[in-house]
């Protein structure tokens, strides 16, 4: 009695092992290079992201610079919202031990703080009116040790009109590190000492960006955002309101994203090229050397349907164990890869599902696009044909005699022609993983920094007046921090190339 396919499936491969190994090895390396282009591209784009939001200063998908509270309550109560985080600015930090660098003085919910990276890893938010919360740069700068409970003195103003410096000390209740892409810095401070500083100067004064209410509102899908954002705010009469939309979410990030991504895509197809003629070559051979069997099997009755099933069964097995390697060896080798690749920042890597699933589909895709011609011809074999077969495919040419005897050369000669298809299979499969290696190594030993560097600054370093980063009270032309003197010693410098100086956009040596 014939017995079933899954039978004789489970037999054949107990007999094959060492074939099975090799199967195996080529899907699990597969795999790993497709996991591994897949977290390269996704990290890629995570980071590029991460790196936009720094830069921007948040990461909800819009900001708005003035609104009330009550129209930031009607619009996190609407069912679109995520949530919305709540901001009030009294003042800016006049203190010349931070000069430099703009530090805001103002109250934030713990959505607005965690959406500007400035929410307090150590310790808290501000509660109580003497407490105040700073980046570990600004407390360096201030000279004051990162421990919670420290006193901080701060010189600040709440009105920029006539600018008078305040001086309040505060205790440090909470602190986190800084973020260094972003043009200014958090000083936290509670709601009781915001609302008593803006009362102080007279209430809100819109033009001088003192008492503003601000909201980011963070979206639970990130599709159309200004048209989601337009719809809500005219479901609510909000239509007059102004936002912006995150820099993270323009076309423009999207576009520079599908572009540093552009090599990992052309990646993947060299991988699925590459792992198509390995994987076919190694069950073409597993077909011709079995070809006798199919061929009994056919005498017993088996269909051509079922001789294909045999083929993808097995196929199946070996995936189920070399993919799930491949996986874990991909990810692995990609956390190393990242890193190096990503070299603008620390770089993370990212766990989306996306790599696993995408990658286990594409591996999948190659095994069963890889077996359906050697399934094709064990189904179509002939008993009769398979006795004669032979694995032998030369021209119609006679053989040629040679004289002497034959040496190691010519016989391994002799065999890369004894089936010139399978030969030139496995020389196109061994130079597309050549050229794939090639491909990442250039792309990695060709970046060149000073190249780089060239299309965004004319030089190496750059001293800006202090007053140049502050946003909010703007530049001041006259200001006195590139002194006479100064400049002197930067030109004194040894091994100092060359010194430009910029004044009122005239240049001058």
């Amino acid at each position: 009695m014939f017995q079933p396919i899954a039978v004789i499936n489970k037999r054949i491969f107990k007999q094959n092992k060492g074939r099975n190994l090799v199967a195996v090895l080529a899907i699990v390396l597969t795999t790993l290079m497709f996991t591994t282009l897949f977290v390269l591209s996704q990290s890629m784009s995570k980071n590029i992201i991460e790196m936009t939001f720094k830069q921007t200063g948040y990461d909800a998908q819009a900001s708005f610079k003035s609104i009330t509270e009550e129209q930031a309550d009607m619009i996190a109560a609407h069912p679109d919202v995520s949530e919305v985080g709540h901001s009030l600015v009294a003042g800016l930090a006049e203190d010349p031990r931070v000069s430099g660098r703009q530090v805001e003085v103002r109250w934030a919910d713990e959505s607005y703080a965690k959406h500007s990276f400035a929410l307090p890893d150590t310790g808290r938010m501000p509660q109580n009116e003497d407490e105040i919360a700073l980046d570990t740069m600004v407390l360096t700068r201030l000279g004051v040790p990162h421990e919670l409970g420290e006193t901080v003195t701060l010189q600040w103003m709440a009105d920029f009109r006539s600018k008078e410096l305040i001086t309040s000390t505060f205790t440090l209740c909470g602190f986190w590190e800084a973020n260094e892409s972003s043009y200014a810095s958090m000083a936290w401070v509670s709601r009781e000492f915001a609302d008593e500083a803006i009362e102080s100067v007279g209430g809100p004064d819109p033009e001088a960006m003192m008492g503003i209410y601000m909201a980011q509102v963070s979206l639970y899908s990130d599709k159309n955002i200004e048209g989601s954002m337009d719809r809500i705010l005219s479901e609510l009469g909000l239509g007059d309101l102004e936002y912006g939309v995150n820099l993270a979410y323009s076309s423009e990030m999207n576009r520079m994203a599908v572009q540093e991504n552009l090599p990992m895509y052309l990646g993947m197809v060299l991988v699925f090229a590459a792992g198509y003629l390995i994987i076919y070559n190694i069950f073409q051979i597993s077909v011709t050397a079995d070809i006798q069997f199919y061929g009994k099997l056919k005498t017993l009755g088996t269909t051509k349907k079922q001789m294909k099933k045999l083929i993808y069964v097995q196929a199946g097995r070996l995936c189920a164990i070399g993919i799930p390697i491949g996986l874990i060896l991909g990810y692995l080798l990609g956390a190393v890869l990242v890193p190096v690749l990503i070299s603008f920042q620390a770089g993370s890597v990212s766990a989306s599902p996306v790599i696993f699933i995408g990658s286990a589909l594409f591996a999948g895709l190659t095994v069963l696009v890889s077996c359906m011609r050697p399934a094709k011809l064990a189904g179509k074999v002939s008993p009769i044909e398979a006795l004669r077969y032979s694995g032998v495919t030369r021209s119609g040419r006679g053989k040629k005699k040679r004289q002497g005897s034959a040496s190691l050369y010519a016989l391994a000669w002799s065999n890369l022609g004894r089936n010139r298809k399978r030969t030139v299979t496995v020389i196109c499969s061994l130079t597309l993983g050549l050229t794939l290696m090639s491909c990442f190594y250039a792309k990695n030993a060709s970046f060149d920094m000073e190249k780089y560097l060239e299309g965004l600054t004319i030089a190496d370093y750059q001293i800006d007046e202090a007053t140049n980063e502050a946003y909010m009270t703007g530049y001041d032309p006259q200001g006195d921090t590139l002194s006479g003197e100064l400049i002197r010693l930067i030109k004194s410098i040894e091994g100092l190339e060359s010194a430009r100086k910029s004044i009122f956009n005239k240049e001058e040596v």
